[in-house]
């Protein structure tokens, strides 16, 4: 399963499990897209503290941490830790996305591209991340910038649009 996280922020706080740079880029894209976060890890890289909306626990995972989350993220450098977060995530019917396994994740995160509300996802449903990427910045080359003027003006005519529909 995919999830395009831009359309789920009122869905509830993620938990991140891990502290360094994967953890760091799959929080930040959550911190993006308006999510609670809370993150779990002995050791947390720095920019963890630049994020709004996060809470940050330098401790070691415990069980009890994935009550109350709607989605989860096992991105820590230790195998086992990452396989029993996953395994517990799913026990309790939470998506989870297992860093360094594919199979046992149960929705993958799309690599974003954004220009105001436009907004560009690109999937391989986690068999390569590194290929999405790729092809993420290949569309956003091709795209160009600009596209958050352009959404706006579309938006105001739009409105208008919708306006004079409704005038008798």
């Amino acid at each position: 399963m995919s999830i395009l996280i831009e359309l789920l922020p009122t869905a509830g706080s993620v938990l991140i499990v891990g502290g360094g740079n994967v953890a760091l880029r799959r929080a930040a894209q959550f911190s993006a897209a308006g999510f609670q976060l809370y993150v779990v890890a002995p050791v947390v890289a720095s920019g963890f503290a630049d994020l709004p909306n996060t809470t940050v626990d330098t401790r070691a995972f415990q069980d009890s941490d994935v009550a109350g989350h709607a989605l989860i993220c096992a991105c820590t450098d230790i195998r086992d830790v990452n396989a029993h977060v996953g395994e517990l995530a799913r026990q309790h019917g939470i998506p989870v996305a297992v860093a360094d396994r594919q199979e046992e994740s149960t929705f993958f995160m799309p690599a974003l591209h954004r220009d105001g509300d436009l907004l560009v996802g690109v999937g391989t449903g986690g068999a390569s991340p590194r290929l999405a990427q790729d092809v993420r910045d290949r569309v956003a080359s091709y795209l160009g910038s600009g596209w958050a003027v352009r959404l706006d003006i579309a938006r105001q005519a739009r409105r208008e649009s919708l306006n004079r529909d409704k005038t008798p």
